[in-house]
């Protein structure tokens, strides 16, 4: 009888799409050895931008969850993660040395496999890196990105798929991913059949998130094609924008006749463990979405959903959200149709909402929309409309970008680490690479990392008014949250007050001469200091916002008079960065 095999994505993309990054370790170490017992194939965990809110937003080390993991979890692979084009980011300027350290530094800590974020689009440097993870003895899942679209058709997939096939000594198996859930249960079988029929034997997972609604029985028709292999989150992490549960499938899968490694009495303790980790806590429990066609026409994820929407809320635009909605299809076409993941659907989401709120179709344009034009996101399925191509090029930063190249490509490590700072050690000098603004040292993890397991309780003595809302950064994307202080009555009250505070704000006075972020994000840059004069137009600020560097240009001359913000900083549109006068 087929057995199905079951990868745990509790920890990884289910606590990403439901929870934001925002689990800690101690809500994972007490748990851990049970999860080893479960009978998984392998445990996902987070990767480089879940490392970004793990050591910026709950002021953790991710390198030392890694080894309690690690240590706790002795059967069961942890399956980590790697990007081609960068760490946390798709600048493409990041040193090609710099992954491998990754790379390195992940196994030795414990890591034995890599889903590879990959669209297929440059094989030679995925085979450079894959080459790399395997010769250090890692597993290598590379992706099958899903999309919708008149050009996704059964030949683009067989190609996709033969390109793969053709680096086959070093991919273990082939991981579909559907991040918009837009893969149809009628669509499942024949779209399977077509990956089969050109991966020369490569074994396929499937990956989908629910947030069509449609995931667990996509899952279902893709057992019956002969997948063996799913990717699921225990019920309280499931659904939603998450995917479908573990025991919702098991039960099925079973109801066909397959059988599992899944111990049902260790997945239900599991599973309760997380359950009680959301009530106490506060994090939602997934529930199923409900079917909505238009979603199918856009395609936009979930989380970027989210971040779109509180965006025009902040700048006073959420009524305009169904005309960016339709932009968005307009702009996806316009681009060829690329597929609505990472860094795609950035891209398309961000051109959409600068087109509608300028009043003008690619008045503004992002540095990564004028890369892509330039070809350095390789090429997507249908043509590009080559008069948006030209009037995107033809822009002061088109043109300004029109020979760019990624100079930083072929720097060694210690060619970083001198610029840096030559005592880093090499983890962290990844993290200081991924997190401009800080990040917690090896040395100061344990200060802050560890939380009481107990029920928490506020102070007595602290202000009812404590429970406070903050700006996350999640992937790239910045939402609003409100935690709450955990506090067991032991230790000093400060000590845990200051690892839960959000990064200090940039000032909100709006004096004479200020000049405002704009838009919610993160600061990666000040391209002035005080003192400097500046004339109306010139680039005083880089900002990233939906994983977008976006250039802040001076609306009046004057002398920097003051810089209110800091490199690394979550802001907000009305934050004032600096005060020109």
């Amino acid at each position: 009888m087929d057995k199905i095999k079951f990868v745990d994505q509790t920890i990884r993309l289910a606590q990403q799409g439901l929870w934001g990054f925002m689990m800690r370790t101690d809500h994972i170490e007490p748990i851990a050895e049970v999860m080893d017992q479960v009978g998984y194939q392998a445990i996902g965990t987070v990767g480089g931008n879940g490392f970004v809110v793990e050591s910026r937003n709950l002021q953790e080390n991710p390198w030392e969850r890694v080894r309690i993991l690690s240590k706790l979890v002795k059967r069961t692979p942890l399956r980590g993660s790697y990007q081609i084009w960068g760490l946390a980011d798709f600048d493409q300027n990041t040193p090609r040395d710099i992954i491998t350290l990754w790379i390195k530094r992940s196994i030795a800590n414990g890591i034995k496999g890599f889903w590879i974020c990959d669209y297929q689009t440059d094989m030679e440097k995925f085979m450079y890196f894959a080459r790399i993870a395997k010769a250090e003895g890692a597993e290598v899942v590379v992706s099958l990105v899903y999309a919708s679209s008149p050009y996704h058709t059964n030949e683009h997939w067989a190609h996709k798929t033969q390109l793969i096939a053709q680096a086959k000594e070093y991919v273990d198996s082939i991981q579909i991913g559907d991040p918009g859930g837009v893969l149809r249960p009628e669509d499942t079988r024949e779209f399977i059949a077509t990956l089969q029929r050109n991966c020369n034997g490569i074994p396929i997972e499937i990956q989908c998130q629910a947030s069509s609604g449609l995931a667990p029985l996509t899952y279902l028709e893709a057992i019956k094609a002969g997948v063996r292999t799913v990717h699921t989150a225990v019920a309280p992490l499931a659904n939603g924008t998450s995917m479908p549960s573990t025991e919702n499938i098991l039960k099925n899968a079973k109801r066909l006749g397959f059988t599992s490694d899944i111990d049902e009495d260790v997945l239900a303790t599991e599973s309760n463990h997380f359950r009680q980790i959301a009530e106490r806590e506060g994090f939602p429990i997934g529930v199923p979405m409900e079917y909505d066609l238009y979603y199918f026409e856009h395609q936009v994820p979930g989380g970027m959903m989210t971040n779109l929407t509180r965006q025009l809320r902040e700048v006073g635009m959420e009524h305009r959200l169904d005309e960016i909605l339709e932009e968005i299809v307009r702009v996806r076409k316009d681009f060829g149709y690329p597929i609505m993941a990472t860094p795609y659907s950035q891209m398309v989401g961000a051109q959409a909402a600068d087109n509608i709120i300028s009043g003008e179709r690619y008045k503004q344009v992002t540095d990564a929309t004028v890369k892509y034009m330039l070809g350095f996101y390789g090429e997507p399925a249908g043509p590009i409309d080559q008069n948006v191509k030209d009037k995107i090029l033809s822009t002061p930063r088109g043109k300004q970008l029109a020979n760019w190249q990624p100079e930083n490509y072929l720097k060694s490590v210690e060619e970083i680490r001198g610029e840096l700072g030559p005592n880093l050690s090499d983890e962290e000098l990844l993290l200081k690479l991924m997190v401009p603004g800080g990040f917690v040292k090896p040395t100061d993890s344990k200060k802050t990392a560890k939380r009481s397991a107990g029920k928490p309780t506020l102070p007595t003595n602290n202000p009812a008014e404590f429970l406070s809302e903050f700006n996350v950064d999640v992937d790239g994307e910045v939402y609003r949250v409100k935690i709450s202080p955990l506090w067991d009555g032991s230790g000093e009250e400060g000590a845990t007050i200051q690892a839960e505070a959000a990064p200090k704000k940039a000032k909100k006075e709006a004096a004479e001469g200020a000049v405002t972020a704009g838009m919610a994000g993160l600061v990666l840059s000040f391209e002035v200091n005080v003192g400097d004069t500046v004339k109306a137009g010139d680039l005083v600020a880089m900002i990233e916002a939906m994983k977008m560097r976006r250039h802040l240009n001076c609306p009046h001359g004057g002398v920097v008079k003051e810089i209110c913000a800091q490199i690394g900083e979550i802001v907000e549109p009305q934050d004032v960065l600096m005060v020109v006068a």
